[in-house]
């Protein structure tokens, strides 16, 4: 079958656009890098916003081609991709969803610092009260909590390099005081005895809770978005946007573009006018207003 504006050009910018960005948002769903810059996840943007570039390009060419009598018409199949529907219905809610994520990122002070802690062995540890550096102060319990007392304690802590005496103030413990012998939970690095020693002192990333705990209902409602999505297009309406279209494609990709330059600040580690997060968050708006344009034009 004949097909005007097609060529070998514009099918693989077409796909490295569609597969790049693909790629950069499973990477960020995955947290595929701890904390910025997030080079693996730039890198594929970047890429998938250079192949969109090229599509463009590719396109414009091969339209002014087709429309010349005497150049070869290019051939394909005429029958349309049947896994281009579901990457473009389900791609949308997910990669809203990975902008979500983006704007929760550490910074790149608390992520370098995790792995610091990390390598040095940083945990919760179970350690012995060898004596007490203060009286312990009583605390009433009520509907909502227990009984407790806060009591300065010195603690034995096992350090790799030998055990010292640690003093750590106000530790907490339910219903009875503590005393010599006492096990009590602390954070410490047995690697790095510069390390403060602290009773709460776990490091987590919002993301992972996001992905988790959120994903109970965020997932089912990405599932959800996606089905709708494509219950409302076949395979001939996804078909149809793989040609280009000036007054289609130009402002939905502007508006992709956008996004992803609003989610810069977060992914490299900087801040605009004071603000990282608030631009990502403003960015999980681009895919849908995007998918919007489209329909509107369809």
């Amino acid at each position: 079958m004949d097909t005007p504006g097609r060529s070998a050009a514009t099918s693989i910018t077409g796909w490295g656009m569609v597969l790049s960005g693909a790629a950069a948002v499973v990477a960020t769903v995955c947290e595929v890098s701890p904390y910025p810059p997030l080079i693996p996840e730039l890198t594929l943007a970047g890429l998938s916003a250079l192949f969109a570039a090229g599509w463009v390009v590719a396109s414009h060419r091969a339209d002014a081609r087709a429309r010349d009598p005497l150049s070869k018409p290019y051939r394909e199949s005429g029958r349309p991709n049947r896994a281009l529907p579901y990457l473009f219905a389900f791609g949308i809610p997910v990669a809203t969803f990975a902008a979500f994520l983006t704007a929760f990122t550490v910074s790149p002070d608390y992520g370098r610092e995790t792995e610091r802690l990390e390598r040095a062995g940083y945990d919760e540890y179970e350690v012995s009260v060898v004596r007490l550096a203060g009286d312990p102060e009583f605390h009433e319990g009520d509907q909502d909590r227990d009984p407790y007392y806060l009591t300065d304690l010195t603690l034995r802590i096992p350090y790799e390099a030998g055990p010292r005496e640690v003093t750590v103030r106000g530790m907490y413990t339910r219903y009875t005081a503590p005393r010599p012998g006492t096990k009590v939970d602390v954070y410490f690095a047995p690697r790095d005895p510069a390390t403060p020693v602290v009773e709460d002192g776990m490091r987590t990333s919002t993301r992972w809770f996001l992905v988790v705990f959120l994903g109970l209902w965020i997932w089912p409602l990405i599932l959800v978005a996606g089905s709708t999505i494509k219950s409302l297009s076949d395979e001939d309406d996804v078909h149809r946007l793989r040609r280009f279209d000036p007054g289609t494609h130009l402002p939905a990709l502007a508006i992709l573009l956008t996004g992803l330059v609003l989610l810069l600040p977060t992914a490299v580690g900087f801040e605009v006018a004071g603000f990282d997060q608030l631009p990502a968050l403003l960015a999980t708006l681009a895919p849908p207003l995007a998918l919007l344009w489209v329909l509107k034009r369809y």
